[in-house]
C-alpha cells in the first residue's frame, strides 16, 4: 500500500505543476477549436459524426513534460459504420451506438499503471444548449449508458460479439455530452441525467446548476474504499485523509471544455477500471482491452499505421499487478465509428 500512497502524493504534486496546467488549458482549447471549426464550416448545423471526427482531429497528439512530469494525450477515430451494440430495452431487443468518444486516463508511476479511468460518452448537438430526449433512439441510448444492461456487439460492429456485463459503480462509466454553438460542450453522468429528466423531455444547460448540491452529495465506489482504508489503518499511516484530495474522485458534471479538461486530467471524470491494491471495475477494464485488440486487428488487416501506433502506445505500460488481455474469439466486423482519447500522466520514478 505504501507505493500507492507515494503515487497519490506525486499525483498531488503534479496537479500543482505549471506544465500540468498548461496541458489542461491546451486540451480545452483544442476541444473548443474542434467544435467551433466544424460549426463554422457547416453553417451552424454540422452532423454529429463530423463534429466528433473534427474534435478527434483537433486533439491529435501532444505532449507536455519537464524533469518531474510527462503528460501525453493521443486521439484516434475509427472510421466506418457506427459501433452498435444489442441489448434489451423494456423487454424488446434493440440496437444503439455504444457511444461517440471513449475518454481514457492512465496514471503511470515507476513505469507501471497505477490508476486508469474511462467514460463512454454519447454526444448530442444543440443550437439552444439543451438535451432533447423526445425520440425513442435517444431514450434507448440513455438507458444503455445509464444502466449498462447486458450488451454485445451487433452484426458488422467493431464491438466484439460477446456478452458484456459492466458494473457502473461510480455512475459515471456512461456520460452524455452536449455540443452547442458557437463551440463548446458540457458533460453529465448518463445515470444522473436520467434521474434529473424523469418525465421531462428537455433539459437546458442552465438547469444543471439547480442540481449542484445533489451531484455534490454523490458518493463514489472509490470514496467508500478510501473510507474503509482510513478506518482500518488509521490516520497515523497517512499524511492526509483521502476524501479531501482533489483527484481520483468522482464528478458527474462539467459545464464547459475547460472544466471538463481539468476534471478529466485530475481523474475526477469516469469509472475506475484499474487501481493498484484497491478494488476496481475489472469487467470494464477487460471490455476496454477487448475493444483495443479489436481495433488493433482491424488496423493490421487494413495497414492503418497510425491506429496501430495508438494501440501500441496504450499498452506501452503494464498494469502494476500484471492485469492483461491476450485476445478473444474471432468476431465479424465491418468498419467502426468511435473516437478514443487517451491521456497518460507519467509521474516518474520513486526516489
Amino acid at each position: 500500500m505504501r507505493d500507492v500512497i507515494n503515487c497519490i502524493e506525486k499525483y498531488m504534486e503534479a496537479i500543482e505543476n505549471e506544465n500540468f496546467i498548461i496541458h489542461w488549458k491546451k486540451l480545452a482549447s483544442k476541444l473548443i477549436a474542434g467544435i467551433r471549426g466544424e460549426y463554422e464550416k457547416r453553417s451552424h448545423e454540422p452532423s454529429i459524426v463530423k463534429l466528433i471526427r473534427n474534435i478527434i482531429n483537433s486533439i491529435g497528439q501532444f505532449k507536455t513534460e519537464d524533469k518531474k512530469l510527462s503528460i501525453t494525450t493521443k486521439s484516434v477515430f475509427i472510421h466506418g459504420n457506427k459501433s452498435k451494440v444489442e441489448f434489451e430495452f423494456h423487454g424488446n431487443k434493440t440496437k444503439r451506438e455504444l457511444g461517440d468518444i471513449i475518454f481514457v486516463l492512465s496514471v503511470v508511476y515507476n513505469s507501471k499503471k497505477y490508476f486508469e479511468k474511462i467514460t463512454i460518452t454519447q454526444f448530442k448537438k444543440s443550437s439552444k444548449a439543451s438535451w432533447d430526449l423526445r425520440s425513442d433512439s435517444t431514450k434507448e441510448q440513455l438507458y444503455l449508458l445509464s444502466r449498462f444492461p447486458t450488451f454485445r456487439g451487433a452484426d458488422k460492429s467493431l464491438i466484439p460479439k460477446k456478452d458484456y456485463n459492466l458494473p457502473n459503480y461510480s455512475k459515471c462509466l456512461g456520460t452524455h455530452g452536449l455540443l452547442y454553438y458557437p463551440g463548446d460542450f458540457a458533460i453529465i453522468s448518463s445515470n444522473l441525467l436520467e434521474c434529473i429528466l424523469s418525465n421531462r423531455k428537455r433539459l437546458n444547460l442552465e438547469d444543471l446548476l439547480l442540481y449542484y448540491r445533489f451531484v455534490s452529495n454523490y458518493r463514489t465506489y472509490l470514496d467508500d474504499i478510501f473510507d474503509l482504508i482510513y478506518l482500518l489503518y488509521g490516520f497515523r499511516y497517512f499524511r492526509f485523509p483521502f476524501l479531501s484530495l482533489p483527484l481520483l474522485g468522482n464528478s458527474c458534471i462539467a459545464y464547459n471544455s475547460y472544466e471538463f479538461s481539468d476534471k478529466y486530467l485530475r481523474g475526477l471524470i469516469g469509472e475506475m477500471i484499474y487501481a493498484r491494491n484497491i478494488p476496481y471495475n475489472r469487467p470494464a477494464l477487460l471490455f476496454l482491452q477487448d475493444l483495443l485488440l479489436a481495433i488493433k486487428r482491424k488496423a493490421q488487416k487494413e495497414n492503418q499505421k497510425d491506429i496501430l501506433e495508438f494501440v501500441y502506445s496504450f499498452f506501452q505500460y503494464a498494469y502494476a499487478d500484471g492485469q492483461g488481455r491476450e485476445g478473444f474469439d474471432e468476431f465479424d466486423y465491418e468498419g467502426g465509428g468511435i473516437g478514443i482519447v487517451h491521456t497518460t500522466i507519467n509521474l516518474g520514478e520513486s526516489k
